[in-house]
C-alpha cells in the first residue's frame, strides 16, 4: 500500500481547497501541472487561476509547492527531523509602465505582511510594437510548510483572491 508523504498530503489539501472554489463559480483554474523530477529526485506541484469575474483571466495567481530530495529522504528514511516542503505564490500580470511595480509591491504587502519575501520579475518580448511588460511578483515564506499547517494553506487562499482583485486595476488589459 501506498503511504503518502508529506508532500502528497498538503497538495491534496491544497488541490481541494482551490478547486472547491472553482466549482462554486469564485475562481476558474486555469493550469495545473504534478512533476517528480528523477534527475534531481524532487517534488513539484503548481496550480494557476484567476478571478471568474475576470472572463479572460489577464492577472493570475500560481501556487507552488515543493519537496526536494533532502526532504523527501528524511521522510521515507524516517528521521526524527519532520518533512516539510517550500510554498511560494506568483502573481503574473501585464504592466505597461514599470512605474506599477513599487504600487503592485505596496498592495502585497498590505495583503501578505511585510515580513515576506516579495520578488518582482519584468519581462519584455524583444521588439514588441506596443511597449507592455510581464510582471511576475512571487510571495516567498522563507520556511518549510508542514503537515500540521494544513489550515494555514487554506486560510491563505482568501488572501490569494483578496491580491487577485487589488491588483486588478495594474493590469494592462
Amino acid at each position: 500500500m501506498f503511504d503518502p508523504t508529506a508532500f502528497d498530503n498538503l497538495k491534496t489539501v491544497l488541490e481541494g481547497a482551490v478547486y472547491d472554489l472553482d466549482l462554486e463559480g469564485e475562481i476558474v483554474v486555469i493550469d495545473r501541472h504534478d512533476l517528480v523530477d528523477l534527475a534531481h529526485f524532487s517534488r513539484t506541484y503548481t496550480i494557476t487561476f484567476g478571478l471568474a469575474s475576470d472572463h479572460t483571466p489577464h492577472v493570475s495567481c500560481t501556487i507552488r509547492l515543493e519537496m526536494d530530495l533532502e526532504q523527501i529522504a528524511k521522510e521515507l528514511l524516517r528521521q526524527t527531523i519532520r518533512p516539510g516542503c517550500t510554498l511560494s505564490i506568483t502573481f503574473s500580470l501585464p504592466i505597461r509602465q514599470t512605474a506599477a511595480c513599487l504600487h503592485i509591491e505596496r498592495v502585497l504587502r498590505q495583503v501578505w505582511g511585510k515580513e515576506r519575501t516579495i520578488r518582482q520579475t519584468l519581462s519584455h518580448e524583444f521588439l514588441h510594437e506596443t511597449p507592455s511588460y510581464r510582471n511576475e511578483a512571487t510571495i516567498e515564506f522563507g520556511r518549510l510548510i508542514y503537515e500540521d499547517n494544513v489550515a494555514d494553506l487554506e486560510e491563505m487562499i482568501p488572501y490569494m483572491i483578496a491580491s487577485l482583485e487589488q491588483l486588478q486595476k495594474f493590469s494592462d488589459k
